[in-house]
C-alpha cells in the first residue's frame, strides 16, 4: 500500500512520516535513522521533494512565501518523473509513501498517476505553529505582522486544499489531530487501526512544543485574510474536526 501524508508545515506530517517508517512503510531511501528532527531529519523521500518543489518553481526551501500557482500542471518531463519515481517504489517496497509539506499545493497531480493509496492528513493550529516562524528578537520584531499575514495565508491555503482533497478523493482517507496525537492513546490507536498493522510509536512529549497561546496579532490577520479569502483558522478546524468525527 501506499500512504501520502498531508500537512502544513510543522504541523506533524514528520512524527507521522517517522513512524509509518519505522512500521514498515519506507517514506524514503536516504532517511538517517539516528538523525532527530531539530538536526534536520524530516523523514522525507528525496525525489518526489525535488519534483514538488520543480512542480511549484521553488529555488529555495521557504515556506512563507511559496503559494500555490494559478493553474496546476505537469510538463511531460515532470510527467515523466513522476511515474519513474512511482515505478521505482512500487518495484522495490511492499509499503512505501512520502510526505513533503509541499504535496499539499500539488497533490491532485499525484493523485492522477499514483494507483489505489491511503490519505493520512494532519493538522495542527496556527497557533502551536506561529513560535516557529515569528521573530522574539528586538531586531526584527518590527517584521512580524508581515510574517503573520504570510503565515495565516499559507496555513489557510495548505488546509483548505487539504480538505477539498479529502471531500473529493474516492482513497480511503484519515485526520489525525496533532495535540491530540500528541496527548491521547486515541488518537494513535486511529492511526494504527486505518494502516491495519502495528504502528511504532515514537511520540516524546517532552518535545511537545509551542504549545497553544493567544496572539493578538494572529487574530487580527486571520479575520482580515478571512474577510478577503472566506477561510479562517476556525472554519478549517471545524472542518477538520467534522470529518475526524465521522471516521
Amino acid at each position: 500500500m501506499i500512504y501520502v501524508v498531508l500537512g502544513m508545515h510543522k504541523s506533524g506530517t514528520t512524527l507521522v512520516a517517522e513512524m509509518l517508517h519505522h512500521s514498515g512503510v519506507n517514506m524514503g531511501d536516504a532517511i538517517s535513522v539516528g538523525v532527530s528532527y531539530d538536526r534536520g531529519n524530516k523523514y522525507e523521500r528525496e525525489t518526489t521533494l525535488r519534483l514538488d518543489m520543480d512542480i511549484l518553481g521553488a529555488q529555495e526551501f521557504s515556506v512563507l512565501h511559496l503559494t500555490m500557482p494559478p493553474t496546476l500542471y505537469l510538463t511531460e518531463a515532470q510527467r515523466t518523473r513522476m511515474r519513474e519515481i512511482i515505478q521505482i517504489c512500487n518495484n522495490r517496497y511492499t509499503h512505501w509513501g512520502f510526505k513533503d509539506p509541499r504535496a499539499s499545493l500539488v497533490y491532485p497531480l499525484w493523485a492522477e498517476e499514483l494507483p489505489e493509496h491511503k490519505l493520512i492528513a494532519i493538522y495542527r493550529s496556527p497557533e502551536e505553529i506561529w513560535p516557529r516562524f515569528r521573530y522574539n528578537g528586538a531586531r526584527y520584531f518590527y517584521t512580524n505582522p508581515r510574517r503573520a499575514w504570510a503565515f495565516i495565508s499559507r496555513w489557510c491555503e495548505h488546509n483548505a486544499n487539504i480538505l477539498s482533497y479529502l471531500h473529493h478523493s474516492t482513497m480511503d482517507c484519515l485526520v489525525l489531530n496533532y495535540q491530540a496525537l500528541m496527548t491521547t492513546q486515541a488518537e494513535f490507536d486511529r492511526l494504527q487501526a486505518f494502516v491495519g498493522f502495528p504502528v511504532d510509536d515514537r511520540r516524546k512529549p517532552d518535545l511537545y512544543r509551542s504549545r497553544t497561546q493567544t496572539y493578538p496579532t494572529l487574530q487580527v490577520v486571520a479575520w482580515l485574510i478571512g474577510k478577503q479569502t472566506g477561510w479562517t483558522p476556525e472554519r478549517i478546524i471545524e472542518q477538520f474536526e467534522t470529518l475526524r468525527r465521522k471516521e
